[in-house]
Parts: structure tokens; sequence; C-alpha cells
């Protein structure tokens, strides 16, 4: 059944839409698309979605003819002059010629004016005759190659935003493969023709010809049912009779057709066996390796090419999902850590609490977990998943969970153990009241920060930090009167002076119990530097800063400028 977009619907500025919103209008896009198989009837579909999501005046679709060396606009909606709508452009030439080469989007605001565009006078007495002024697309790219551009156009000055020309970046990903599918499937069906008609050819080829094209629907089926990697490579298994695996670039198995997961190692990757691998890409980024684990001939390969692009496709669904549910965490995080300054309607609190298995009635512990930032997206579905019942996102320099699941902490032990990261947490919590979970992530991020600062690991109840906690967080509140802190002052000033580090010297000794050989190992000093810089402090500070009862003061107000300024960090 052909997808089509009337005329007379009235175009959504995307900047109108939720981002939930928008990525059904994308998925919703990308199965009308693939739900058509014959060429024209989708690039129709695709320029039309496109010019309703964006609102434009116009869009088109090129398709690059690599032995001319331009490209040429197959389709469009909106073009008003048969000039424009049969235009050719070489490739680096004005807008679509440029965003034709696959680099990357680009656009202008004013193209008559611009200076930056290669101009080819022909072309440029054409777009004047179309009135376009604005100019805006993204590169096709199939399996690392780029076959034509996506564009939309105005007939007046503007500026796309960012999140204008992700969508069409998005929608034209999605054409890609689209398009690719349905030039393939025309290809198929008229060599099947040809077969059919000639009688020329083996029956080996028309059963290749068959297998492909009820593979191709047979995966697609599965890719818009739920996009599950797994479920992709079990039906191309099937097919191919021979077990399949995605790899990561360092080999480690990202899924595979196996059932229960037995093949997924614990520890280090081992590299694939001998046998054939295809590339998994999606324009130009490398999702992965589709692997077999025996050699493949022709055919069979170019079955296991199918399967390739169908799990790129799935991989790219799926992170669609992920990113979206990451938002909505995020956002619901923000509501309630800001629920005591701001009010949020409590109907559509609920409602997003329930999503991920939350209740306003539950008791709330919030945990503030250190993890370095360049393995954080890997991370956090693992972390939530140890939470059970909870929302999870990045806050400032820690991932920040809020759970109603009691059993959060040895799950949370558990997950870190199995994988060998190093568990530092702070708690604050349970709280009996959604109000109070401001003051529950800040006393988890004070005892993570006392962690960091001490370079323990474990898990630390905030509670435990008594009047530390108290000053702490009057500290970071501005409301410290500055006399608890008076004490330290000839330390601060003497290290202003000189450049010196007499302060966190200090703040290291009281820290450790007076243990010089770890001041010297945390400072990188010899312990006879240490002892010298003790005798310093002690003349600055006068006798007994370092023995009760003046040293429980000193100790706090080194606490306290910790926390302004990261002695021990």
């Amino acid at each position: 059944m052909e997808h089509t977009v009337e005329h007379d619907e009235q175009p959504e500025h995307p900047a109108s839409r939720s981002r939930e919103e928008l990525l059904r209008v994308l998925l919703d896009t990308a199965t009308d698309l693939t739900a058509l198989r014959d060429v024209e009837a989708l690039l129709q579909a695709i320029v039309r979605r496109t010019r309703a999501i964006v609102g434009a005046d116009m869009a088109y679709i090129s398709l690059n003819d690599a032995e001319r060396g331009d490209t040429y606009i197959r389709r469009s909606d909106g073009v008003s002059t048969p000039a424009y709508r049969t235009l050719r452009m070489p490739l680096g030439a004005g807008v679509l010629g440029q965003v034709a080469t696959g680099l990357a989007p680009f656009q202008t605001s004013e193209y008559p004016a611009d200076d930056t565009i290669v101009h080819d006078p022909r072309v440029d007495e054409i777009v004047r005759a179309e009135g376009v002024h604005a100019i805006m697309g993204a590169p096709l790219h199939v399996a690392g190659k780029v076959i034509g551009a996506l564009i939309v156009a105005e007939r007046r000055p503007r500026r796309f935003s960012p999140e204008e020309v992700g969508v069409v970046e998005s929608i034209a990903a999605q054409a890609a493969v689209a398009i690719d599918n349905s030039l393939r499937f025309e290809e198929i069906a008229r060599h099947a023709e040809r077969l059919d008609r000639e009688q020329r050819r083996s029956a080996a080829e028309l059963t290749l010809a068959t297998r492909v094209l009820e593979l191709d629907r047979r995966l697609m089926d599965a890719v818009m049912v739920a996009p599950d990697v797994r479920r992709v490579l079990t039906l191309g298994a099937g097919v191919l009779d021979c077990d399949l695996s995605l790899r990561d670039q360092a080999g480690a198995v990202l899924a595979t057709s196996v059932a229960d997961g037995a093949d997924l190692p614990e520890g280090p990757a081992s590299p694939p066996r001998a046998g054939t691998a295809i590339a998994v890409t999606a324009a130009t980024e490398h999702l992965g390796t589709l692997a077999a684990p025996v050699a493949l001939d022709e055919p069979s390969r170019a079955l296991l090419e199918r399967v390739a692009v169908h799990v790129a496709l799935a991989l790219l669904f799926a992170r669609a999902e992920e990113d979206a549910d990451l938002r909505g965490q995020h956002e619901l995080h923000d509501d309630l850590l800001e629920l005591g300054d701001r009010d949020v309607p409590r109907e559509r609190l609920e409602r997003r609490m329930r999503r991920w298995g939350l209740h306003p009635d539950d008791r709330l512990w919030c945990v503030a977990v250190a993890t370095p930032r360049a393995e954080l997206r890997g991370r956090l579905q693992e972390l939530r998943a140890a939470g059970g019942r909870a929302v999870l996102t990045a806050h400032e320099d820690h991932v920040c969970l809020v759970t109603a699941d009691p059993g959060w902490e040895e799950a949370l032990r558990r997950t870190a153990g199995r994988h060998g990261w190093r568990l530092r947490a702070g708690v604050g919590g349970p709280s009996d009241s959604l109000r109070g979970l401001g003051d529950a992530h800040r006393r988890a991020a004070l005892a993570l920060g006392s962690l960091v600062t001490l370079d323990r690991d474990g898990v630390l109840d905030g509670g435990e930090l008594g009047m530390l906690g108290a000053l702490l967080g009057l500290a970071r509140q501005g409301e410290l009167p500055p006399s608890l802190t008076a004490g330290i002052d000839p330390l601060v000033a003497y290290d202003a002076e000189r450049s010196a580090d007499l302060t966190r010297t200090a703040f290291y000794f009281l820290e450790t119990d007076g243990n010089v050989a770890r001041v010297a190992e945390l400072l990188h000093l010899h312990r006879n530097t240490v002892r010298q810089r003790l005798d310093r402090i002690g003349r600055l500070l006068g006798p007994g800063w370092d023995v009760s009862p003046r040293r429980l003061d000193t100790h706090l107000a080194l606490r306290v400028r910790d926390a302004q300024v990261g002695l021990g960090r």
C-alpha cells in the first residue's frame, strides 16, 4: 500500500514538537518508507514527508551519477519550474552538489549572495527563476557509499535550526536504507523477470533472488515489530544455516544468534574464528562487524550483506529508543531533585514516575555513583538494571540513581564486581517525602566527595557525616559563618602569597590521622619534606593545632575548605 503525505496537510514546525513526539514521527516515517517497494512512490513519499515535517516550501531528492560526476534531482515536491525539477549539479558545486559529496549536512540562508559556495552561472539562473533563497540538506549514505542528497529549500531567507538539520539528517539515514532496499528490489525483480522470460539463467540464481526477497521481508518485519538485533541475527542464521555474531571494533561480542547468550564471554574479548565478516555501517559510522564462523560462497555472502543492513537499522532504532529513555529519566530526575524549589503538576509527575516503576508514596534512596565520563553511556543501563525500580542519569560529576528498591546496594556491588568496576557511591535517604530528595541528593554528593577525597572505595551514607555534613552543606549554600574557618586563614594566606601547598598538607595530615607516610604518598613528596611543611604549619597556626580540642576545629575548617576548592582533588 502506498503511503503519501497530502498537499493540504498542515506542517508542524519541529521546534514545536516534544522530543518523544519527534521520535515517533521519525519512526513512523521509517515504517512508511520501508513499506514501499516501488522506487518512484518511495521517492515521492520521502520528499513529501520531509517537506511536511520541516515545514519547508519545497523538498527534493537527488541521486548521484558516477559516470558523469554530477547529481541530478530525481523527485521533488513544491518545486514550480521544470528547469529546477530536472536540475543536474556538478559534485562539489552549489549546496546540492556539496551535500551529495557525502562529507556532511550543509545549509545556506541566502544562496544567491553566499560567496562560500561554488556557483555555476547556469544553475544560478535556474535558482533565481525558482525564487530560492535558503537551502539545507543531508547526504544519503548506504554501506559507506554516497548515493545522493535530501534537500529542503525556502523562497525566503531562513536559517535552519540544529534540530531541523538533525531531522533531515535522520530522515536521510532512513531514506538511504529504504532507497537502497527499493533499488535492490527492482533490480532483483527485473532479474527474476529476465530469468523467467529468457530462460537462460540457472535455477540457482532464481532461488537466490527468491531467498533474498523472502529474507528481506522477514528481516524488515522483525525490525518493525521490535528493533531487536538478536532476533535479526536468529533469522539470518536460520537462512544461512550457521551461527551469526555481532562484534565491536575490539572483537567483543555485542549480540549473537545463539540462544540464552551462551556465547557472550565474561572478561576480555576473544578474536572471532576464521570465516566471513561484513561491516555493519550507518552513513559513515562503523557500528560493528557481522561475522559467520564459516567461509560463505557468493550467494550466501549476498544474504549476509542483507542481514548486515537490517542489523544496522535495528541498532539505529534501538539507539533512538535508548536516547529517548535516557532523556525521559533525566527530565524526571531534575523534577524530583528540584521539587522543593518549584511546583511540578502532580498528575504529570506520577505518570512519569510510574513509567520507571516509582510512586510518590515510595521511600526513595538517592545514590551518587562515581564513573569515568568516557564509559558513562555503556554503564548507565547496567547501573539502572542494578537499581531495580529507579531512574538514573548523568548529573554534575557523577551518575545519580533515584530508586525505591531496598536491594539496590547489593545489586550495585554485584554489577560492579561482575564488570571489574571500582565502586564509589554516596547515598542519601531513604526519604519519606518527594520534597526531601533534594536534601538526600546533597548528602549523597557530599559522601561521594569524601570517598573521592580520601581515595577510598565503597558505599558511604551521607547521614554518617554528622556535623561535617551540616557544615559542608552550609558552605555549599554560602551560609557558613566566616569565623568557623578563620583558624586556617594563616595557611590560606601563606599559600596565596608564596604559591605553597601548606593548606592541602594540613588537610591530608588530619584526614590520615597524622600518618606522615600516607601524606607523602598522596602528595608525591619525600617524608622529610612533609615534616618540614608540618613544622611551618605549626609556626603559622601555633602550638596544639593538631591535638584536641583545636584539632577538631582545624579539621572541620579544612574539610569545609576542601568542599569549596577541592583540596583533596
